[in-house]
């Protein structure tokens, strides 16, 4: 942050935009905060295709970073060459064919997790172009490591960060890391409510939007706060938020064979000379059904555990505390 942003910052809201597209769904969680104070928290859904961010969600995104000059916008990536730097005869080393020079690293205390630099570019270009970009991108890693030190569990656990359409995976022992994986759950997501489609117009507080709340110390800033604008800003809309309802069986079968596959490299490849593992802690990022839960546990053959975890939540939490850091 430059001399100026931060001599300003303080009198202007700070806007937290957290973006998660998961199979069909890609959802919204948008904080505004102001004097420390929470002013306004909102999640929305929409349905999203090829993984790309829908326009209407860029279209309320961009409406928030002209309002509010302090937004910030993250993500966690999702691409296939990343995961955690591991230590072998007190060296530095990561798995397949990656060379440290090629990956960009982020450290935050107990691991240090890298991808690709051309993976990073690619993921940020193809999805976030339309929004220019995003301020704050996040391993995957790096939240389950903050998960397995806020909530720690005795033994040799693997944690698994279960979405619909990737998984990422690590293997903990004793603070520290020693397997990680992510992987795309390749295949169609049957939903189950094609039909189901609704609107809804939500009721805002007038002050939540009143865009001279944010300038009123800085009158030479020019603005049009016209009634007509704030009068629009009163109303948002549900622009397409449709629950979808997903078929989870087909993803279930999918998924555990992933995990199964890569215990199985963990246990045999030399490289990590694995233990025995005592759980399967899973990280629910998705909400998935019941039925198909039960089936993946099945399939571990090994103790599980299901922990709700709200993905877009983190996100806000992890751009808080990198922008205290800045």
């Amino acid at each position: 942050m430059g001399l100026f942003s931060a001599v300003v910052s303080p009198f202007f809201s700070k806007v937290f935009i957290a973006i998660d597209i998961d199979a069909l769904t890609c959802t919204l969680k948008i904080v505004r905060i102001k004097n420390h104070r929470t002013i306004e928290s909102i999640t929305k859904e929409f349905r999203a295709t090829e993984s790309k961010l829908p326009m209407d969600a860029i279209k309320l995104i961009r409406r928030y970073k002209r309002t509010y000059p302090f937004t910030y916008v993250s993500a966690m990536i999702k691409a296939l060459s990343q995961g955690v730097i591991l230590q072998k005869d007190s060296k530095d080393f990561v798995p397949g064919n990656i060379r440290l020079g090629e990956c960009g690293i982020v450290s935050n205390g107990e691991i240090k997790a890298f991808a690709k630099r051309g993976a990073i570019k690619d993921f940020i270009t193809k999805r976030y172009a339309r929004i220019d970009g995003i301020d704050f991108l996040f391993s995957p890693f790096s939240l389950i490591n903050h998960n397995a030190h806020e909530m720690p569990t005795l033994g040799n656990n693997i944690y698994v960060l279960l979405q619909r359409s990737n998984i990422a995976l690590m293997v903990v022992s004793k603070g520290r890391t020693t397997f990680s994986g992510f992987f795309i759950a390749e295949g169609e997501v049957p939903i189950l409510n094609k039909e189901d489609t609704h609107m809804g117009v939500e009721l805002k507080n007038f002050d939540d939007f009143s865009l001279d709340e944010d300038f009123d110390e800085f009158t030479k800033i020019e603005l049009n706060p016209s009634l007509e604008n704030l009068q629009t800003d009163m109303f948002i809309p549900n622009l397409d938020e449709t629950k979808i309802v997903y078929d989870d069986m087909p993803k279930a079968k999918i998924i555990s064979k992933i995990i199964l596959d890569a215990i199985k490299e963990y246990y045999q490849n030399p490289l990590y000379r694995g233990e025995f593992i005592d759980k399967v802690i899973f990280l629910d990022a998705c909400k998935m059904s019941d039925h198909a839960f039960e089936f993946i546990a099945k399939e571990m053959m090994l103790e599980t555990i299901k922990r709700d975890f709200n993905l877009p939540d983190m996100l806000i939490k992890f751009a808080q505390k990198e922008l205290k850091g800045a």
